[in-house]
């Protein structure tokens, strides 16, 4: 039976759910596949994903794939491997870099061999308030994810990278904002979005006694790579702790 016009069949196993997808995917039932998959997330935990019955009609709808495994809070804690995927679909899961995050395969048994094994690139990602209790939810969700990731001596210096960029987006960019972390073979990335559209920041002079954080100068300091990408709405400020040598 078809449920929302995007889900054909519904298998639950005692470790994951078997889903079948149907239809077009494209950007007006994007919603209704995000919705769905974060649903049975929320009630399974992992996911194996029948793409053989679902046609892509628009290319960056794919991408839906990868933001609900983050939303949901990535690997371990959640799991999404896609199957049977035509051509098509196959390239551009491939072009935007999907299969990255979110494993893809060719069979159902492959699936079911890949689903427990950790994907190429983890993610998680929570919004953040406007106020100072934004940078500790920030450790908290660094603290969890670097534990669950088995990259626990990264986390001091993520720390302070990710508290310096979540107080630079709520003292001077005065917004909320969303933080995302990713690790992947060359390090920890941090990300933290925010929705003040201007010029990206720069290290500024400390201020011994001021308030707030230490400035760009400590991400400077600690990050092997860091940098801004600029938007309509605002900026990300993004910064690559590498993993160390052996």
């Amino acid at each position: 039976m078809v449920v929302s016009g995007v889900l054909s069949r519904l298998e639950v196993r005692d470790d994951h759910a078997l889903v079948e997808l149907t239809g077009v995917l494209r950007l007006g039932t994007m919603a209704d596949v995000r919705r769905l998959l974060i649903k049975l997330l929320a009630n399974h935990e992992r996911l194996l994903i029948d793409l053989s019955r679902i046609r892509l009609e628009w290319e960056p709808a794919v991408q839906v794939f990868r933001s609900v495994l983050t939303d949901a809070g990535g690997w371990p804690t959640a799991g999404l491997v896609l199957f049977g995927a035509d051509d098509w679909m196959s390239s551009n899961l491939e072009a935007l870099h999907v299969q990255r995050t979110v494993p893809v395969v060719a069979t159902r048994a492959d699936a079911e061999r890949r689903m427990h094994e950790r994907p190429d690139r983890v993610t998680r990602a929570r919004e953040l308030p406007a106020h100072s209790g934004a940078p500790r939810a920030a450790r908290v969700l660094l603290s969890d994810a670097c534990l669950d990731w088995g990259v626990a001596e990264l986390y001091e210096d993520a720390a302070l990278v990710a508290g310096e960029l979540v107080t630079n987006a709520v003292q001077h960019a005065q917004s909320t904002s969303r933080l995302r972390i990713a690790l992947d073979h060359r390090g920890l990335w941090i990300e933290v979005r925010d929705y003040r559209p201007g010029n990206g920041p720069r290290p500024r002079p400390r201020i011994i006694g001021g308030d707030g954080g230490r400035g760009l100068h400590v991400v400077d300091a600690v990050a092997h790579e860091w940098g801004v990408t600029d938007h309509s709405d605002g900026k990300t400020v993004w910064a690559l702790i590498g993993l160390p040598p052996g």
